[in-house]
């Protein structure tokens, strides 16, 4: 079996570097040909809109702030 690094954990708060789409990484894959991506989802516009989840390659990711995040602004309730 095959270990695999990820520079980013779930729980992260990141910014994707080309369009600048920000949220938090809640779900991370890798794939054969050693691409890990990342499902950033952002915060939805108020509390009746569904949150946009998009995934992203690893290198298109910088990190925002860690998972340190609280749990409850995971959750984003105010």
């Amino acid at each position: 079996m095959t270990k695999k690094e990820f520079k980013f954990t779930n729980g992260d708060s990141v910014k994707e570097k080309i369009t600048g789409f920000q949220g938090i990484i809640t779900g991370t894959c890798f794939y054969l040909t050693g691409c890990n991506q990342y499902l950033i989802t952002a915060k939805p516009k108020d509390e009746f809109s569904e949150p946009v989840a998009l995934w992203y390659d690893e290198g298109r990711i910088e990190l925002l702030k860690d998972k340190s995040t609280k749990v409850i602004e995971l959750l984003w309730f105010d």
